[in-house]
């Protein structure tokens, strides 16, 4: 592996795996306890878009390599050579044991993922997360959960949307993935006539920022992936009508043509975000 792809490495993802974890964020930049020093005042830092730390402790400071340099005692070649076999133990450890893959997003087969807590929605860098795609914190808290996991006797934390059989899709900055059961969440409102289509949770707490409410007034339907749409069939036709909030690209223009060839009165509510990908791509760029 070249020195360049190493130093592409996530610090964060590095930090995670020796168990440290950020406390809060500051700016673009996340905080942790220095992994070297006892030290009351967390201090040291790592801008993830730029993949470097700082440790104000010891004002030692760098890329990925130097930080595995600092942290256990080795040369450049060293630190080289045990970055590339940490990453690739991880890879392997999520193709063969942990995961599976569908498109961008990692799903969870084996069980491998031990949810230890689901709380509410508190950690700083989870909520600048949402805030960073333009999710005010009244809205993703009464939505989202904190959800800490295990998974292969390593620690980890995420936001967690919880699915109507009780799996949760999981997103932070770095990760995008589930547990099992996989399947559609509903937000049934008692004697709606319409439903309202999503494609993902983004877009759905997307819509509610844009609207400026926090509470459906028809019964809302996330897919939480474009493949579970035949979970969805039987209450979308017992709907009088039906407002699509689907992705702007072939697959999402694909599904939308499908529901009105079988006869679904159908409202295309993407025009709102036209010109974008998703509703939460446009909240995020014009706001």
């Amino acid at each position: 592996m070249k020195i360049q792809d190493l130093k592409k490495y996530p610090i964060t993802d590095y930090l995670q795996n020796l168990g440290l974890e950020p406390v809060k964020s500051v700016g673009k930049e996340l905080v942790y306890y220095s992994p070297k020093t006892q030290e009351k005042t967390p201090s040291f830092f790592v801008n993830p878009s730029k993949n470097v730390f700082f440790d104000y402790s010891s004002n030692e400071k760098g890329d990925v390599i130097r930080l595995v340099q600092y942290l256990e005692g080795l040369d450049f070649i060293s630190a080289c050579n045990h970055l590339e076999k940490f990453g690739q133990d991880f890879i392997k450890t999520i193709t063969e044991n942990s995961f599976s893959f569908c498109g961008n997003e990692v799903i969870n087969h084996n069980n491998t993922i031990t949810i230890e807590t689901v709380k509410p929605l508190q950690a700083n860098s989870l909520i600048e997360y949402c805030q960073n795609r333009k999710i005010p914190f009244h809205i993703a808290f009464k939505f989202l959960h904190e959800i800490r996991y295990n998974n292969n006797g390593k620690q980890y934390y995420s936001l967690g949307f919880k699915n109507d059989k009780g799996g949760f899709e999981l997103r932070n900055q770095y990760f995008k993935g589930c547990t099992t059961p996989k399947a559609i969440t509903t937000f049934e409102v008692p004697n709606s006539k319409s439903v309202y289509l999503f494609e993902g949770f983004f877009d759905f707490l997307s819509a509610l920022a844009f609207f400026g409410t926090t509470k459906p007034l028809n019964t809302v339907i996330v897919l939480n992936s474009l493949s579970l749409l035949p979970q969805a069939k039987e209450r979308l036709n017992k709907a009088d009508s039906l407002h699509t909030f689907l992705d702007r690209d072939s697959q999402g223009v694909k599904a939308v043509e499908k529901l009105k060839m079988e006869g679904v009165n159908l409202v295309d509510r993407s025009k709102i975000y036209d010109k974008f990908k998703d509703f939460n791509e446009f909240l995020s760029k014009k706001t």
